[in-house]
């Protein structure tokens, strides 16, 4: 499993691209899920199956659009061992608090 992380700078994105920065960021998304990317968040991707090298693929693919490479500051990518995700055991600690807020 791989990440994709980056830091963009929105208003330039969009005078650079010519379009609203969802816009951008749907454009992203799209080129980066032809590389088997899915969007966690604005920012980062993530994939289950990329290999390193598609990975690579990937960041190259961005690189070749100007807008991308004028509004970026930052581009990171790390490979994830183990994935854990702890979002159930936080909802349910959120609507334990919930209930006592309510009582």
């Amino acid at each position: 499993m791989y990440a994709i992380l980056f830091d963009i700078e929105p208003s330039v994105a969009e005078q650079n691209c010519g379009v609203p920065y969802n816009q951008v960021s749907d454009k992203i998304t799209e080129l980066l899920q032809g590389y088997d990317f899915v969007q966690e968040q604005e920012g980062v991707y993530f994939s289950k199956t990329a290999s390193k090298q598609e990975t690579i693929n990937a960041i190259e693919a961005l690189s070749q659009k100007d807008w991308f490479l004028l509004s970026v500051k930052k581009v990171q990518t790390f490979k994830i061992e183990n994935w854990n995700d702890f979002t159930p055991q936080i909802d349910k600690k959120m609507q334990e608090v919930v209930f006592q807020i309510s009582r």
